[in-house]
């Protein structure tokens, strides 16, 4: 009993962090499911009016049919332009979603009730779909797919309850059954999307990780890090970049040795990442270069003595490894709520850096500037 609740408490646990990490993930693919559930419910509508007519005797298309395809049709071409229109909004995904769950169960409830085939039942297929595409916490979906059953079957006793009661009891079995293979095939559903997105994700991470380095972004990471936070934050970015430089790093491996030179990078890495945020973004570029993105960090005093504390402490940990003093040069570049273009940043940034290298390498050194946007 004590190892199943862990496993329930595992799961719990699992699913809450993908839903705040994964939030933008799990809007592209709900809009992707969207798009192609809405184009296949308009391919159904549309075939079982034509198969109909072809096949039965008689038979006139009720009114749920004939609206249903012209409004699956327009929830196609709806999610279809918002799903290549680029990012996927997580609250306006769920808004599509919830309405176009909502409206198909409508039509199914009025297709199975009320069109006068009595023997007809498409509620749990539909609920199946539901639980098995559009993806949202067990809670939510749980809640939707009870509340679904209930209402069809409250509709279908009132509907049907002066008629042969074989017919209503056995479209509550039905229901009943499609409630419970739905909410299995949801949660499975659930279950192995969160873990294929833990495995990209951890994929990612390893891949985005300096191999000597494991606690900040190499070169591929950061500049992925970077983009998301420009994507997010532009056109009102406030922060302060800084490309931080070793100097004479090539005479310490030469004079000391590379396990040397590894301890003393190591020590910047530590360094860096005890100064800075879990948000702000630390990355390696080069062999003894690296790179900071401190978000919200714009006013001049606080970069300019955090920048000298950098050097200060990287300074004091190098020496204790047994290696010589060793001076670093920095350049750091302040954008205040402006428009941001990385390579105009990095340029500007790097090109701080050189000049206070330039400017004498035996002590730390240091220049900072202000973002200048492009007269683009």
């Amino acid at each position: 009993m004590h190892n199943f609740k862990a496993y329930l408490k595992e799961i719990h646990e699992a699913e809450k962090k993908y839903l705040v990490d994964g939030k933008r993930s799990i809007a592209s693919g709900n809009i992707v499911t969207l798009s192609k559930m809405s184009f296949a419910a308009t391919v159904l509508a549309l075939l079982s009016i034509i198969l109909s007519l072809i096949l039965v005797p008689g038979y006139k298309p009720a009114v749920a049919h004939i609206v249903a395809v012209p409004l699956m049709a327009a929830f196609t071409v709806a999610t279809a332009l918002y799903r290549y229109k680029g990012r996927a909004v997580p609250r306006v995904v769920t808004i599509f979603a919830l309405v176009f769950e909502i409206t198909a169960f409508l039509f199914v409830l009025l297709v199975d009730i009320y069109s006068g085939m009595d023997r007809v039942c498409f509620m749990p297929i539909v609920i199946t779909a539901f639980a098995s595409g559009t993806f949202f916490s067990s809670k939510t979906t749980n809640i939707l797919n009870l509340s679904y059953t209930a209402i069809f079957i409250f509709c279908d006793m009132m509907h049907k309850v002066d008629m042969d009661a074989s017919l209503w009891k056995y479209d509550v079995f039905i229901a009943i059954l499609g409630f419970a293979f739905a909410t299995f095939v949801g949660e499975r559903c659930r279950t192995l999307r969160i873990q294929e997105y833990n495995v990209k994700m951890n994929y990612k991470y390893l891949s985005q990780r300096d191999p000597l380095l494991e606690n900040i972004f190499n070169k591929r990471g950061y500049e992925d890090a970077i983009d998301n936070y420009l994507i997010t934050n532009n056109p009102n970015i406030r922060c302060a970049f800084i490309v931080l430089d070793l100097n004479n790093f090539k005479h310490i491996n030469d004079n000391y040795g590379h396990d040397m030179g590894d301890q003393i990078l190591r020590c910047m890495s530590d360094t860096l990442v005890s100064l800075f945020r879990d948000s702000d973004i630390i990355g390696r570029f080069g062999g003894d270069e690296f790179i900071v993105l401190a978000d919200g960090l714009c006013d001049e005093d606080a970069v300019e003595k955090k920048c000298r504390y950098i050097a200060e402490l990287i300074g004091r940990k190098a020496q204790e490894t047994g290696a010589i003093k060793v001076f670093s040069s920095l350049g750091a570049v302040i954008c205040d709520n402006q428009k941001v273009d990385f390579e105009r940043l990095f340029e500007e940034a790097d090109k701080a850096m050189y000049e206070a290298k330039e400017m004498g390498r035996d002590a730390d050194r240091f220049i900072l500037r202000h973002y200048s946007e492009s007269d683009d």
